[in-house]
């Protein structure tokens, strides 16, 4: 149709700023995340995983897909479909659908398998979680191929999606449009389910483990941020429901704009549980025992050392003092009465797997430091591949006699 038949007001009018400056806002959130996720597992924790490469990938399809947005400027986007050339709408399609492969099935396929590879570390000796996580993946991986191929196999040839079908839903060389719609919507339910399953299934793992109720409150917190990812996807099909077909739908965007969006919420929820050893101090989370110590006949605190030997981080020392030893938890527990003329310290080397006993010249209670796998945070979201270096841990308990 010819764009001088629309007032100048209607031909002008663009969303274009809007639909890219939202989605890029998000974006940079995002690679802020990833970034931040990245310095933690390689320089803090030294443990970059198969689940950290996969968040790279997917990070770097979504700013693939922002800059999909970008290039279809001038092509179109945000404005209003009648006043476009055809020329330029077929290009505008052709971008659509390559954005559609990689940003709604390949990107969001990796991020959700990167997120079951995490969860894993949760609670690997656990057999119903174990597998949960695995059908999950499998299921994930399932799904995204089909989604993918059957972009391809829609429409004979598969360029018909910018060559015609845009202009008729309903054109012969197109399987039935009803087809399509059904498939959108299978794949965007597969999507919020996921989202649902990766965000429910740790919880009572979590609410489990010998933790600060703060702490518990943060972690759960944090990996059901992706209930906002699920909150994307009901608007991306809401959209499509009521804009699919529709030529004027580039004008808002809005099943590409929250599919985005969606893509964009689920990396920064995927990295967020990863930041801890950063903000930990921040929010007061970096205890799980809750700084109980038991206390000496007069009132005061039992004292503890913590050395650590041979360390690679010989400068955090201070750190892991004030920390009250933030990666392993202690159980103390007494032998009853006070050994007269005995005396004994009980010495837990991390590391080195072994204990020692020796002898001062005054009397003390028998002392276990114990480390304990269920009682700590650190190992939710963290790899543990055993201490850096020694890390001895001496309790001395001091008593005195009238005798």
């Amino acid at each position: 149709m010819d764009p001088s038949a629309f007032p100048p007001e209607y031909v002008n009018a663009s969303n274009a700023g809007r639909i890219v400056g939202v989605v890029g806002v998000f974006h940079f959130i995002a690679l802020t995340f990833v970034s931040l996720r990245l310095y933690v597992r390689v320089f803090m924790i030294r443990a970059f995983g198969v689940d950290d490469a996969l968040i790279v990938a997917s990070c770097a399809l979504a700013l693939m897909s922002w800059i999909c947005l970008v290039l279809q400027i001038p092509y179109g986007l945000g404005r209003h479909g009648l006043v476009i050339p055809t020329e330029d709408r077929i290009k505008f399609e052709e971008i659509t659908f390559w954005k559609t492969v990689f940003s709604d099935g390949v990107a969001m396929g990796l991020l959700r398998v990167s997120m079951a590879i995490s969860l894993l570390r949760l609670k690997k000796d656990l057999q119903w979680y174990r597998w949960s996580l695995f059908a999950v993946m499998g299921f994930v991986v399932a799904y995204s191929i089909q989604a993918i191929a059957w972009l391809f196999v829609y429409c004979t040839p598969f360029s018909g999606w910018w060559e015609f079908q845009w202009m008729n839903p309903f054109d012969p060389r197109c399987h039935d449009f009803n087809l399509f719609v059904n498939l959108v919507y299978w794949n965007i339910s597969c999507n919020i389910f996921t989202d649902v399953v990766l965000g429910a299934l740790p919880i009572p793992i979590i609410w489990g483990l010998k933790m600060k109720l703060r702490v518990r409150l943060y972690v759960i917190g944090i990996l059901n941020l992706g209930y906002l990812s699920v909150l994307m996807g009901i608007l991306k099909a809401v959209y499509m429901l009521t804009t699919g077909g529709n030529p004027d739908a580039i004008f808002d965007y809005y099943v590409h704009f929250w599919q985005n969006l969606q893509l964009n919420i689920g990396i920064i929820a995927a990295c967020a549980s990863f930041l801890k050893p950063l903000v930990g101090r921040l929010l007061k989370i970096n205890s799980s025992a809750g700084n109980s110590y038991p206390s000496t006949p007069y009132g005061g605190r039992t004292p503890m050392a913590v050395e650590i030997i041979g360390s690679k981080y010989p400068h955090r020392r201070r750190a892991a003092d004030e920390s009250h030893m933030d990666e392993f938890e202690l159980r103390t527990k007494n032998s009853g009465s006070p050994v007269k003329g005995g005396n004994q310290v009980v010495t837990s080397v991390e590391g080195a797997r072994s204990s020692r006993r020796t002898s001062p010249d005054y009397s003390t209670e028998n002392v276990d430091a114990v480390a304990s796998d269920t009682n700590s945070e650190e190992i939710i979201l963290q790899k543990q591949d055993g201490p850096r270096g020694i890390m001895m841990t001496r309790d001395v308990s001091v008593h005195y006699s009238n005798e």
